[in-house]
């Protein structure tokens, strides 16, 4: 499956895209987990010292943010999914 990194996060994964191999149904955080395992920085980056995700990163599976599903980073996902996964992006007016 298709685990897509945006803004500062993607210098950390190697690229945009790393490819997860799923075979079967899968919680969203054990995916997650899989991608960032070979990548130090993006590991330190979105997990905390207790595993759990920072509060600041945004996933999203299928275009849907974890937080609007039902077992948010507990839902099982499997090939054809999705995972998103956003810093945090800020901006603001040009003065």
């Amino acid at each position: 499956m298709r685990v897509n990194f945006y803004a500062t996060l993607r210098p950390l994964a190697g690229g945009k895209t790393l490819n997860v191999p799923v075979p079967d149904a899968q919680r969203a955080s054990a995916v997650l987990h899989a991608a960032t395992e070979a990548h130090p920085g993006l590991c330190a980056e979105l997990w905390d010292a207790h595993g759990a995700l920072r509060e600041h990163i945004k996933v999203f599976i299928n275009g849907r943010h974890t937080t609007h599903l039902p077992d948010g980073l507990d839902t099982l996902i499997g090939e054809h999914d999705e995972l998103d996964v956003f810093p945090p992006v800020g901006g603001g007016a040009r003065v």
